[in-house]
């Protein structure tokens, strides 16, 4: 019983060793190259405010720029992306 139990255990072991597969290096090293990179992405990461007082209080504040955006669309909205 105790022969079965390690050959069990040993065969276990074994298939991790071969569970590596090329193509999933070749899958994921594409998938890296068309992801954003952080420096693509920081938009997203922007701290938008709804109204120009607020953004210009804070802006005083924190010593920060505006990046004003004006939405002409009738359902225009920057924080959820529609615009």
């Amino acid at each position: 019983m105790r022969i079965k139990w390690v050959l069990c255990c040993l065969l276990f072991l074994v298939g991790f060793a071969f569970a590596e597969n090329p193509s999933a290096k070749r899958i994921l090293a594409g998938y890296e190259a068309l992801r954003p990179s952080a420096k693509d992405l920081a938009m997203y990461r922007l701290d938008w405010e709804d109204s120009l007082d607020v953004a210009l209080n804070r802006a005083i504040k924190e010593n920060r720029p505006i990046c004003m955006i004006i939405i002409h669309a009738k359902y225009g909205d920057i924080t959820s992306g529609h615009c």
